[in-house]
Parts: structure tokens; sequence; C-alpha cells
């Protein structure tokens, strides 16, 4: 079963479990004791400094100071204790025999500077010369999302992250300053565009972020120009998100408990027709004019009795959320570590539709000798979820339980008289009945990932060091399918079992040298790596099984004929060397310089290296002789150009490749007897594939990034402001050929785009008073893409757009290409209207060349596209002693899509309820029903709508206990907190669960939590 972890990753545990003990183990007993204590204080004024570790020197034993800078600790007579608070310089005392010591900690200045990580290393803020943000991890904990990525919703300035699902344990996609790639074709622009997640290190090859625990991260770095990217060179064209986890510290055992509990439900409500409106949009849709010509007999019997059912109250419930995890971490000045379980537990607002995770970190940090640190970090994931409801069958076809919401007939029935599930709500057998299809069938996927990543660290000289960072990981998917032999009309039951295996490996050599020479600063980087992936996926199926009651279990219950399997592997590997020189004068100039070179074995040949180069700058200009303006305490202007690229296409393009297993009917003569009809045998073999090119090369973008960073009233106020272009050439995309070749394209190096916008984030603390405090946090963006280069070319060499993808020259990758919609006909415009060979009541599209005729090549306009003009969110922090409220929006504006809500108010499937035009009612909103104005590209014009919106998308209120209260108890801190989420959409896109999903889509849910904190 895939539920067992690998041999491998079982023997990493195993030897990391034996180290734990024996470390531990060989912690020694203190000797004769005595009890000291005394009082800490700020050594530059003498304030007394709460939370001060008090540390015996070689142990974990230790306190820390109360509200007064007081302790009172047991130590052996010879003991040495160690002062450490951040902010401050750690100090060493010798008790010496003292019953009584007052410390005073000096300022460390440097410690105060901020400290970014930056791939593969760290730098102090001020000598960051690319375009990084750092984020709020107390914010984002704020957020009550089991996905980290998704907490980033309107608090990072160019970050733009969507969640069209709200399926429980359904992933999250987002973009940083948007789209550059077109990603070998329409069907995987959003693949090819999102950016890379490093955790600890390891850049992630795939996965959900589902399974990291947002409670194990420490800091969240998001690098956004190719100045601080092209260190991760092939990877980091759309950006990077830099995780780091938690690390223990030195000092007693910390144990954190928390426990949360909420409900989910919709935020929005579809107007459906109810049973009145259904039949009268019958009427009015041409479908008959009575309602023995419009209704089955069961739907006659349903409205006669006044039956209605309402679709979305009998199919949606209220869900329900659980949470709970506990930590443990502490050390001594030798061992750091840190513990984290944690339980997430989701029930859908449809049935059969829950998921679970659970989670284990373990991350240790041992200094073995001055010059030596070894460490590792631990995850185990496991996560179940039962996707029954979102995978219905008939027709051909699958779709969501939200497709039934929709389409079925509000007179239908869900029961028989003997109160069971009728499979079809309608006697003609159209509509299915969801409950029937959920109680049916059974759809499971299990996700089990374990990885390891241990480290070594080594101090070679004073300022160089070498550190060889490691990570294994397997990721274990088992996928079941049942659906029982009741499931449709005479159709047999079905099997489908499909487990799938990717492991991952990295190795990175990290040479590093950080020196300060008077004024001058080096901090240079040299790392070479490597990191592979094996994928394999094994699928079987089955059906006419021998009984029901084993569900996919008894896939093998069947004929050998009724079975089918099929196995596929693939794998990739990556091989680069960086080097990365950063030099400060005086704090005052900064260049850094990157260069890496990437091996990818999606290429070959002379192609299968690319070279990324950066050079980035910045001044320091308030740190100027000539400066003088104390209220503006920082002016730092920054500079960047770099290149990086993409390899995110399908492995070994280069290679021609034919279709295998393709299994077809062919007349078999058996008995070589020509007078007899031949046999019809499945044959399997090969056909046309895809048409290799071996001189494929790197799809890159050129990046120039300006930027200037702000401070004021000792950075009370402070604000960053970027703006950035990407030119990318060589696109990866299919080269149209004729296919009197027996291909019809092959992919190739052919496209180009370009991508321009601004990024601008303030943070002010409005009041910051000692009881109360008010900071807003705001960030606003704008992008824009547009195509230069596409696969084909005219006569002159000008390039051609591509219309059968919705691809235009100058245009934004997404643009939307139709008549524009302006209104109904009305009665008195019934001349005008012949004219279009068109009616009153007929939709009006604006005639663009006033030639009589609504024509594709001269009446079709660009209306739009799903790139906002500006986005951005702004959250407002007020704190009031132990109380504290934050209050996230996010806005984005400039957004056109088509609402696929709407249907196509010609069939017999229930509609959006909308005032359309009838000769009682001219409406000038909706043409007539029953017109073929609703179908193709004229009902799409109509269905074009905006989509901007302003969300009320995070509201925290939390209440900390004040530490007087917990004095002579184990507890150190009392946290309470009620928590929403995706509370309000204020948006004209009204005929949508939001404007963020699509019809058939599990729709966006709001979330309330509630919960408490504690810590021992």
């Amino acid at each position: 079963m895939i539920t067992r972890l690998s041999n491998y990753s079982y023997r990493l545990l195993k030897y990391y479990a034996i180290s734990c003990l024996l470390v531990f183990g060989s912690l020694s007993a203190l000797a004769q004791e005595a009890k000291v204590s005394g009082k800490v204080t700020d050594g530059s004024n003498g304030d007394p400094l709460p939370g001060v570790s008090v540390l015996i020197k070689g142990t974990t034993s230790g306190v820390v100071t109360n509200f007064d800078g007081e302790y009172s600790i047991n130590v052996p007579v010879d003991a040495t204790l160690i002062f450490s608070f951040i902010g401050y310089a750690k100090q060493e005392v010798a008790v010496a025999g003292r019953s009584s010591i007052d410390v005073g900690l000096p300022l460390d200045v440097q410690s105060l500077e901020e400290v970014v990580v930056v791939g593969y290393g760290t730098m102090e803020r001020s000598n960051v010369t690319g375009s990084i943000s750092t984020v709020d991890v107390e914010a984002i904990n704020k957020v009550p999302v089991p996905n980290v990525v998704e907490s980033l919703r309107g608090q990072v300035a160019g970050v733009r992250v969507q969640r069209t699902s709200g399926q429980p344990g359904s992933g999250v996609s987002f973009t940083i300053r948007g789209i550059n790639s077109l990603g070998e074709g329409s069907d995987n622009i959003q693949e090819a565009n999102q950016p890379i997640i490093v955790i600890d290190g390891v850049p992630l090859p795939g996965g959900n972020l589902n399974e990291l625990n947002p409670d194990d991260i420490e800091s969240i770095n998001v690098i956004k120009d190719a100045g601080a990217g092209a260190i991760y060179g092939s990877s980091a064209a759309n950006g990077v998100i830099l995780i780091t986890t938690k690390n223990g510290s030195a000092g007693k055992p910390t144990i954190k408990v928390n426990a949360s509990a909420g409900i989910n439900d919709i935020n929005t409500r579809l107007n459906l027709m109810d049973g009145d409106e259904y039949v009268q949009y019958l009427f009015d849709s041409g479908q008959g004019t009575t309602i023995n010509g419009v209704l089955d007999p069961n739907e006659i019997e349903n409205y006669v009795n006044g039956d209605f059912t309402d679709w979305q109250d009998e199919i949606l419930q209220t869900g329900e959320v659980y949470q709970a995890g506990v930590s443990v971490s502490g050390g001594s000045e030798k061992l750091r570590y840190y513990l984290n379980g944690d339980v997430y537990r989701e029930k859908g607002i449809v049935q059969n539709s829950d998921y679970n995770r659970y989670s284990l970190r373990i991350n240790t940090d041992y200094k073995a000798y001055d010059w030596l640190t070894i460490g590792t970090r631990v995850q185990l994931t496991r996560s179940d979820a039962d996707e029954t409801s979102n995978t219905i069958e008939d027709f051909g076809g699958s779709f969501a339980a939200f497709v039934p919401i929709l389409d079925n007939t509000p007179l239908g029935d869900i029961y028989d008289d003997e109160g069971n599930y009728v499979k079809y709500v309608r006697d003609d057998k159209f509509q299915v009945n969801p409950f029937h299809r959920y109680n049916e069938s059974v759809v499971d996927r299990y996700v089990n990932r374990t990885y390891v990543n241990p480290y070594i660290e080594i101090k070679i000289i004073d300022g160089l060091s070498y550190t060889l960072n490691t990570f294994a990981e397997q990721r274990n998917q088992f996928y079941g399918r049942f659906t029982s032999s009741n499931y449709g009309d005479g159709d047999p039951n079905t099997a489908r079992i499909q487990e799938q295996t990717s492991t991952n490996y990295l190795l990175d050599n990290i040479l590093t040298y950080k020196k300060v020479f008077g004024k001058h600063g080096i901090n240079a980087t040299l790392v070479y790596g490597f990191q592979k992936n094996e994928w394999e996926q094994y699928d079987a199926f089955a059906d006419k099984m021998g009984t029901d009651l084993l569900g996919y279990h008894a896939i093998d219950v069947s004929a050998s004929a009724d079975q089918r399997f099929s196995w596929d592997t693939d794998e990739w590997g990556r091989v680069y060397t960086v080097g990365r020189i950063g030099y400060d004068y005086n704090d005052k100039y900064v260049v850094t310089l990157t260069m890496r070179r990437d091996g990818s074995s999606k290429y070959t040949g002379d192609n299968k290296y690319g070279y990324f180069p950066s050079y980035s700058a910045a001044w320091n200009v308030h740190n100027e002789n000539f400066w003088g303006f104390d209220f503006m305490n920082m002016l730092k202007i920054r500079a960047s150009y770099g290149t990086l690229g993409n390899d995110r296409i399908g492995t070994y393009r280069y290679y021609s490749r034919p279709n295998v297993n393709v299994t077809t009917e062919v007349p078999v003569d058996d008995d070589n007897d020509p007078s007899t009809p031949d046999v019809l045998r499945d044959i399997a073999g090969y056909q046309i594939g895809t048409l290799g090119n071996e001189y494929l090369k790197w799809e890159t973008s050129k990046q120039l990034n300006i930027g200037v960073d702000l401070g004021f009233l000792n950075d009370r106020i402070t604000a960053t402001v970027d703006a950035y272009q990407t030119n990318t050439t060589d696109l990866l995309l299919p080269q149209l050929i004729p296919n009197t070749n027996g291909y019809d394209s092959y992919i190739a190096n052919i496209g180009e785009t370009r991508n321009q916008g601004i990024d601008v984030a303030l943070s002010a603390d409005v009041i910051d008073g000692s009881d109360l405090r008010w900071n807003i946090a705001a960030n606003w963006a704008t992008n824009q893409n547009e195509i230069v280069k596409l696969n084909r070319t005219g006569p002159n060499g000008e390039p051609i757009d591509d219309e059968a993808n919705g691809w235009f020259i100058g245009q934004n990758i997404n643009e939307i290409y139709n008549y524009e919609y302006i209104g109904v006909w009305q009665a008195d415009e019934a001349d005008e209207a012949l004219v279009y060979n068109q009616v009153p009541g007929d939709a009006k599209f604006r005639d663009v060349n006033n030639d009589g005729q609504i024509t594709p090549g001269d009446d079709r306009v660009f209306l739009g596209n799903s790139t906002p003009d500006w986005y951005g969110g702004l959250t407002n922090t007020i704190s009031y002693k132990g109380f504290e409220l934050s209050v996230l929006l996010e806005y984005a504006k400039g957004i056109t899509v088509v609402n696929n809500f709407y249907g196509g108010y010609t069939g017999r499937g229930n509609q959006l309820a909308i005032n359309y035009w009838t000769e009682d009612n001219p409406s000038t909103e909706y043409p007539r029903v029953g017109s073929s104005d609703w179908t193709g590209v004229r009902g799409d014009a109509i269905k074009t709508e905006d989509a901007s919106y302003i969300s009320l998308r995070n509201v925290s209120l939390s209440y900390n206990l004040p530490s007087k209260f917990l004095e002579n108890t184990p507890i150190k801190a009392v946290s309470v907190f009620a928590r929403g989420n995706n509370l309000k959409y204020f948006t004209k896109m009204k005929n949508a669960y939001s404007p963020e999903t699509g019809r058939g889509q599990y729709p966006i849910v709001r979330n309330f939590r509630f919960g408490a904190s504690l810590t021992f």
C-alpha cells in the first residue's frame, strides 16, 4: 500500500530518531546548586526588560524575566549564565558563588537591522539590491485558510492569488507580476506562469501547498525581479517565494497548543428560476404553449401541487472546519529543536466533499563544534479527500455537483414514493439526480508525503563557510473510483485505481564568504548542485465486477476481458552552477552581480545549457554626509537588469514520439476460410504522435527593474515603489506546418511577449501609543502584458494573429475579441432591426463599420481581459491593550470575463432568473429567450461582464490575556480569537457565486473560525 513509508524514508527517520536519543541522553546531570536572582535592564536607559532568556550555559535549563525584568533560577555554583534578548547583545556571566546578579544588556546594532532571505543565503535589508518583499507572517497567521499561498491574498504588492474552486483541499493559482509565457499553448498558460516555491532552500517541483502547515513558517520573502531571482535561473522567470520554517531557540522548552473550530457556507446564492418562472420561460422560449407540451408527467404533478425544488437548498449544506496543533521548541547553545503536530479537518458545503490533513514536522540543529553544525528538517503529511460529489458521470462526460444546481428542473423529483432516491429527476431521463449518484459511487484521493532535508555547515575560516544542503522527498498518491451497477440505466459497475509515485532529490554545495573590511563589505556565494524528479503512474480499470459491496477494492473480481491497465513513467533533471558577489561601500553603495548556468534534461545538444546573468545596484542616499532631512530617515534607490529562463515544457520534446497502445478493431480471418465472415479483433499498435524538435532552446525573459525605498519619522511611515518591464523571447509554441508531413505542428521557439507594470507598498503607524496602536498597510499594483510575436508571419515578415487561440498582436494574452453587446432591439426599432435580419427582442450589437451587417471580420472588437487594470489590498490593524482587530480588503479593478453562469436560454434546463425581453416586458437588459443570440459567439458577447470587485477578505479579532494574570502559573500566554475569511464581495457581477469562479466549479466559501492558543 502507498500508505507505507518507503524503505529509504524509514531508514532516514530511524537514523534521525536514534541520533536525537543519543544527543538527549548525553546531557549531564546538574551539579550542586545555588539560587541566583537579579534584574535585567536596558543598558542604555536602565528600563527593565521582560522576556529575557536566562540560560545555564551548556544545558537546556533556563528561565525568562518577568514584566519587571526580574528572574530567579537554581544553578550549579560554578555555572555560567547566558542572557539573551532580541535586539540586544548576548552576555555571559559567571556565577562565581554569587546569589544576586544584575545585568544591563547593550543594544546590538547589527542585529536590529532586518535580515532578508535572498536565495542560498541572507543579506541585511540595506544591502538588498533587488525587489524583494518580506511578508508579515503574523498577518498571514490571522487568515483562517489551510494554504499558505492563499493567505497572501491582498498582502504583497504585485502578487495576485486566485482560488477558482472552494472544494476542500483544492489548490490555488497565483502569479507574481502577471503573465509572461504562453506555455506551449492556451491550455497550459496558468501552469507555465506559476512562480516557484522554495522551502528551506529547496525548490518544490510540484504538489499541493495544502500539505504545508502554515503554523510551521518562520518567514516568507517574495522575489519579484530578475536582479534577485537570477540566482534561481531557469526556475525564476515568474518570481520566487522563499519560505523558511521555524527553528528552536536556546532556553526552556516552549509548548504551544492551539485549536479552532468554525463553519463554512456559501458566500452568494444564485437567483435561479422557481417553478412558476421556469414554466413561463418554457412558454416564452417557444418550447410549447401548454403545460402538457412543456413538462413531463412528474413535473406536471409537482407543478399542480406546488412542490418546487430549490436545488441550492437541497445540495448545499453548512460546512465545518476543525484544526488543532501542538508544538514544542527549545534547546541549548548546542542543540535546538522544533516539533509540531497538526490536524486539519474540513467538511464541505456539499456532502461527500470532505478533506483531512495530518502533518508532523521535526526541525533540529546541532552545533557539534564551533566550526560544525548539522541539522535536518523532516516533514510527514497525510491527506484524505472525498471527491465523490465533484465528479458525476453521464451523457458521455463528467461534471461537478454544481451543474445540476444550475440545470435541473425546479419541478423535478428527488425521492420516489418509497423514499428512495430516483435516478433521474425528470421522466425523460435527461437530468440526473446528484444524490443518487453520490449514493452509488465513491471517489477517494489519499496523499502521503515524506521529505527529509539534512544539512551540514562547516566554518572553514573567519567569514568563509561551506554548506551541504540535501533533500529527498517521496509523494505517493492513491486515487480510487467506483460506480455501482445501479449508478445508471443498464450500465455495469466500474472501478478505477490509480497510484502515482513522485520522488524528488536535490543536493547543493554552497560556499559562502561574508566579511567586512573597514568600510568595505563582501558577500559572495558559489553553488554547485543538481535536482532530479522521477514520476510513475499505474492505472487499473475494470467493469462488470462480481459485487458492488467492495467498491473499487473488487477491481480484480472481474473477467480479464473486462480489465485494462496502463503504466506511465517520466523523469527530468537539472544541474546548475551559481555565482553571486555583493559589494558594499560604507553602507552607501551596493552592487550585486549574479551568474547562473543551468543544464536541463528537457533540451538537448548545444541548447541543453542556459546562462542567466543579472546586475543590480543600490544607493543608500540617507547615509550620505550631505543628507540632512530628519523627517525622512531612509531613501534608497535600486536598479536591476537580468535574464531568466523557463523550461516548463513536457519532457523529451526534442524526440518524435508515437502514440502507443492504440487499440482498434481489425477484421481477422481466423480460420483461413474466405467463405466465412472475418472476426473483429482488438489490435494494439502505434500511430502518429508528436513531432520532435532537437533545436529547442530556453524560453528567456529579460527584465529591467527600478525601485525606491522610503522611510519617514524613523520608519513610522515606509514606502516601496518599483517599476519594471519584462521582454520574453523564444516562447515555446506550436509551429504550424502543412499536414502533408503527417503532422500539423511541432513545438518551437517562435513567440515574444512584453510585460510591464508598477508595484507600490505603503505602511504607516498612524497611532503608536503604549496602549493604543493603529497600523495601515496598503499595496497597489498595475500590470499589463501584450503579445509581440506569434507562430505565424505575413509575406513581409510581419507577425500575424492567432484567432483560434484568441491571441492577437499588441493585445493582452487573455484578451476577449467579440461583438459589443449594446442592448435589445425594441418594438419602435423594428425597421432598423430588420436591416440586420433581427426582430424586436433580439440582441443589438455595435455595427463597427456601419455597413448594415454584423460580421466576424469587421465588427468584432477587443472587449477587455481577465488581467485587472490594477489590484491590491488594504489592511487596518488596531490594537488596544490586549485586544487586536485586523481587517483586510482586497480589490481588483478592470477585469472582464464571459460569465458562463448564464445558460443558453433555449433548452429545458433551468436558468438564472433574469429580466429578459418580452412583448409585455420590453427590457433593454437581456434579449428574448429562445433566440439563437444566446448561443455561440453572440451569446458570449451578451454574457461578457465586468468582474471587478472589492472583497472583505479577512477579519480577525483577538484578545491576549495580560501576563500579570498568568504569574505563578506554567502558562506564559493565552490568546482567544474569532476570524472570518471571504466574507463579502462587492461587485457588478451579480449572477455568479463569485467573480472568481465559473459554471460548475465548487464555489468559494466564506469561513468563520473561533479558537484559542496557549503557550507554556
